[in-house]
């Protein structure tokens, strides 16, 4: 697997920032699924984000 950019990294954890806060803001009109969803994208990015210090 290739090394990513930065900014691939920074923008799935501020779209998955603004998921969260943004989900439990509304979360007496929409559920808790906008949360749930913010909370795995985080988790997604977090889990690419060694891939940005690869030796490839």
């Amino acid at each position: 697997m290739k090394k990513l950019p930065i900014w691939i990294i920074t923008v799935l954890l501020a779209l998955g920032i603004l998921t969260t806060w943004m989900g439990w803001i509304d979360r007496g009109e929409v559920g808790y699924l906008p949360f749930a969803l913010g909370i795995l994208w985080i988790l997604f990015a977090l889990a690419a984000a060694p891939r940005m210090f690869a030796d490839d």
